[in-house]
């Protein structure tokens, strides 16, 4: 079996670009009036463009988090919003929004040494995975892919299981979102690689940078040294 396993998120780490946010905005707000839907996407578009203006996005994880928290302050249905969510995933594995994946991505994971086991978990819809991947030029590089994960309690049961066969130090979770990417892994003293987009640090973080491209080298040691 192998021994080392490196856990990557998805949205935000191995997959990036915000466009398909705003059109899960633009549906979500469509569910209110003219007014606060123009209030609600100036704070989305304020969000990604790095500035929030409400309480409810300035904290917010990502431009997907802040539609649903500005959901919330606007009072949007909760099920009007997952069914936006999902329908701006399914045009994304259609190939409607601009992807990419970080710069030499596929070429890092393939110079790691072959005993590392590679993962991807996201709570991004399973069926929506694969498409996605293979335009990002990453299908098949992944030892596992699980979708649907809902970090952080399954990312939390899926550490307890590959705890009971290494020791924490052989598990490297890699994220964007502290709470969701690697609260689960630091609680049970595993390394962790903390992309801050936001310049919001996060102490716990073993190594943190603003891309995963400036993790490359820590994953590398971590991977070789061990």
């Amino acid at each position: 079996m192998n021994d080392a396993i490196l856990l990557f998120d998805y949205d935000g780490t191995v997959r990036l670009g915000s466009e398909h946010a705003t059109h899960y905005a633009r549906l979500v707000a469509a569910e209110l009036e003219p007014e606060d839907e123009r209030a609600f996407l100036a704070a989305h578009a304020a969000f990604v463009a790095g500035k929030p203006t409400t309480a409810s996005t300035f904290d917010a994880f990502d431009a997907d988090n802040a539609v649903r928290r500005l959901a919330g302050e606007f009072g949007v249905p909760d099920a009007a919003r997952a069914a936006a969510y999902e329908a701006t995933r399914e045009r994304m594995a259609a190939g409607d929004f601009a992807v990419w994946a970080p710069e030499g991505f596929a070429e890092f994971i393939w110079s790691l040494p072959r005993s590392v086991e590679v993962h991807l978990v996201t709570n991004a819809p399973e069926a929506t995975l694969e498409p996605v991947l293979d335009r990002l030029g990453l299908d098949g590089l992944f030892d596992r892919v699980v979708g649907d994960a809902a970090k952080p309690v399954g990312l939390e049961r899926m550490l307890d299981d590959l705890l009971e066969d290494r020791k924490p130090e052989r598990i490297l979770s890699v994220g964007d979102i502290p709470v969701n990417d690697l609260a689960p892994a630091a609680d049970r003293g595993c390394p962790t690689a903390y992309i801050d987009h936001y310049g919001r640090p996060w102490p716990r973080a073993t190594a943190t940078g603003r891309s995963v491209e400036d993790l490359y080298g820590f994953i590398h040691r971590w991977a070789t040294e061990g």
